[in-house]
């Protein structure tokens, strides 16, 4: 069962022969879809239904369609403006029709994830990281919006994933392509950042994801996607979110050149992580799921702590169509 932790990435517009023995063999618990994987709204229905009859089990089928210049969907498929242009207007029913179209629209496809909204708080104007995918600079009022873009996405039965914790709208560098650092102190995460992902954990948001950021007030030694302190002590224990937690993309800059992935997507599955995200290169997706077969019969990743996963990772797949 130990695929069940992980969603992978495919390269191409269709998946290999290999990928989808993958799936079959490996027991994977899902799929994340990009732009590349895409040709038309027919085309990627048809390529849902080639990789779910390989699985035993339901798979997440992920997207991220955000909004704004964030949709992997844009032909013959409704696009609607970014989060900060709702946010900008305070225009909450438009927010919640945007979310509820996009929800309908990829649940007739196939997909049962969107992996929005995002909910950082844009506290610095450089950010081109976040920029208008965010609500805004207000967090009372991204938490507000945040709120009404999760129960838009769960009104049409799919899942919702809020982004990116404990909240990256203060950074200059891009996580895809290094590690950011931000020094702010815990109490500034506390008034600003943290208020959102309360929000939605108080909406019963499905998903959380975390980010691949260094917070040296939150933990000193290893970035947010890989602490325990940042995953478990603050994300579950003192702002109690129950649902499953991802990690972002395990490839980006951020994570590749500071550390070895399998070693990485350890790091974060023991940090607290339920599901392991990789993007693409089918063979380090091979390695890291082998790494993690030996883990667990070496009993270096107890059955107690995969469970814990397990558990959350099904209870989820039972709400899906």
């Amino acid at each position: 069962m130990v695929g069940q932790i992980f969603v992978f990435g495919f390269e191409n517009k269709f998946p290999t022969d290999d990928f989808l023995h993958l799936i079959e063999k490996q027991n994977l618990g899902g799929i994340i879809l990009f732009a590349r994987n895409i040709e038309s709204p027919k085309q990627i229905s048809e390529t849902i239904k080639e990789l779910e009859s390989k699985s035993k089990h339901p798979l997440f089928i992920m997207i991220d369609q955000e909004g704004g210049r964030i949709n992997r969907i844009t032909k013959d498929f409704p696009v609607f403006p970014s989060n900060k242009f709702y946010g900008d207007r305070k225009d909450k029913e438009g927010v919640f029709e945007a979310y509820k179209t996009t929800a309908r629209e990829l649940s007739r496809l196939g997909i049962n994830v969107n992996l929005a909204p995002v909910v950082d708080v844009l506290t610095n104007p450089k950010n081109s990281v976040i920029g208008e995918r965010s609500f805004g600079e207000d967090p009372v009022w991204v938490a507000e919006m945040s709120k009404v873009a999760i129960e838009a996405i769960k009104s049409e039965n799919i899942l919702a994933c809020a982004k990116h914790f404990p909240g990256i709208g203060d950074l200059e560098i891009d996580p895809h392509s290094d590690l950011p650092i931000n020094s702010n102190p815990k109490e500034r995460f506390e008034k600003i950042d943290f208020l959102p992902f309360k929000a939605s954990i108080s909406s019963n948001v499905d998903m959380i994801m975390s980010a691949h950021v260094l917070c040296p007030n939150l933990d000193a030694k290893e970035p947010a996607s890989l602490s325990q302190i940042i995953c478990v002590d603050i994300l579950r224990k003192e702002l109690g979110f129950e649902g499953i937690l991802i990690t972002d993309d395990m490839r980006m800059g951020a994570i590749r050149k500071n550390q070895k992935l399998a070693q990485a997507c350890q790091k974060a599955f023991l940090a607290g992580n339920d599901l392991i995200l990789i993007g693409d290169k089918f063979e380090e997706q091979v390695q890291v799921l082998e790494h993690f077969e030996k883990l667990v019969s070496d009993k270096k990743i107890s059955e107690e702590r995969l469970n814990f996963s397990l558990d959350k990772i099904f209870s989820a797949k039972k709400k899906l169509k």
